[in-house]
């Protein structure tokens, strides 16, 4: 038996898994609250007991969202400091892994079918297929790379690129950036406004420069409720101006994000659009605003062109990519 896990700022998903015809078959998936628990161990130990299967597991790998370093991991966004090695004497598991969740969602990229994924741009059949890479707004906005080594199998890795310098390309994006280091009185990464609370900067910029007026219904709304999901369901509705306005520029800006990644690794076997924003908001990536700016990379364009973008339909797949990585591990 294995347990994948995806631990996110918010949400923290747990599953178990058999290894079937040398494949992982999931059984079960539970979700938990991340906020709030006093540590992963806890949450795991929880899981495990209620599913009666405390000594049975053989191997774990759990993504986290931070970047892991011999073994240890301090949490981006929580208060959480965990050790594999001790996590694997506390819980009793043989083998624990952990690893960043962007490593655990592009590890099940080799067992995608096109039922799992939405294609923005076809890109080139005959293009190179030795790198591919991912970019997942969410909580935050995790990236990771995959490439095919000299044994010919595909290796997933780590990338913290969704804390590079966020670089404006148009005036509307200067006046953004302007705004966002006022607010934040320091550097502004990309995250900043890619993400959840990334669409909310957006909006409230829009707000506070007088691009758009603020309805006070919406006001009204936004205050009660979760504001990134109030935004991104009135913009995709067309409700109100400013709400289609953020979603346009943040469109624009993870297009754009996803165009230099592929620069960066030459992942031109493939794009891909992960984390639990994009399929929300997908509508709205289709409408060809996205691609313009994936696409739009001066000299190099042509490279990206040939260049698939995907956007990843199973919400899963970081535990898939995790149960992968542990069936390696026994």
């Amino acid at each position: 038996m294995i347990l994948a896990g995806d631990v996110g700022g918010t949400k923290t998903r747990l599953a178990l898994y058999e290894i079937e015809s040398g494949k992982p078959k999931r059984l079960l998936v539970e979700k938990f609250e991340s906020k709030g628990a006093k540590s992963l161990e806890d949450i795991v130990a929880q899981f495990l007991s209620a599913q009666k299967v405390e000594g049975k597991v053989k191997s774990a790998c759990l993504g986290i969202p931070g970047p892991v370093v011999k073994g240890t991991v301090q949490l981006t966004n929580l208060p959480w400091f965990i050790n594999e090695k001790k996590m694997s004497e506390q819980l009793k598991i043989p083998t624990v892994k952990l690893v960043n969740d962007l490593v655990a969602t592009i590890a099940a990229v080799p067992s995608f079918t096109q039922d799992d994924l939405v294609t923005l741009h076809p890109g080139k059949p005959d293009r190179e297929k030795s790198a591919y890479a991912i970019l997942a707004p969410g909580t935050g906005l995790g990236q990771g790379f995959m490439v095919m080594t000299e044994d010919g199998k595909l290796h997933p890795y780590a990338s913290e690129g969704g804390h590079v310098e966020f670089a404006p390309k148009s005036d509307l994006e200067f006046d953004l950036l302007k705004y966002m280091q006022r607010k934040l009185k320091k550097r502004v990464s990309i995250e900043r406004v890619l993400c959840g609370p990334g669409i909310v900067n957006i909006y409230s910029f829009l707000k506070d420069l007088g691009y758009n007026d603020e309805p006070p219904e919406l006001k009204e709304e936004i205050a009660v409720a979760d504001a990134a999901a109030v935004i991104a369901r009135t913009g995709i509705a067309g409700e109100f101006e400013i709400c289609v306005k953020a979603l346009d520029m943040f469109s624009t800006l993870l297009g754009s994000q996803a165009g230099d990644v592929v620069l960066s690794f030459l992942a031109t076997g493939g794009m891909y659009l992960g984390g639990g924003i994009p399929p929300k908001i997908l509508p709205k990536l289709q409408d060809g605003g996205l691609v313009e700016a994936y696409l739009k990379k001066g000299r190099m364009s042509p490279l990206v062109d040939s260049t698939p973008l995907y956007v990843i339909k199973d919400d899963h797949a970081a535990l898939l990519g995790g149960a992968t990585i542990a069936a390696r591990a026994i």
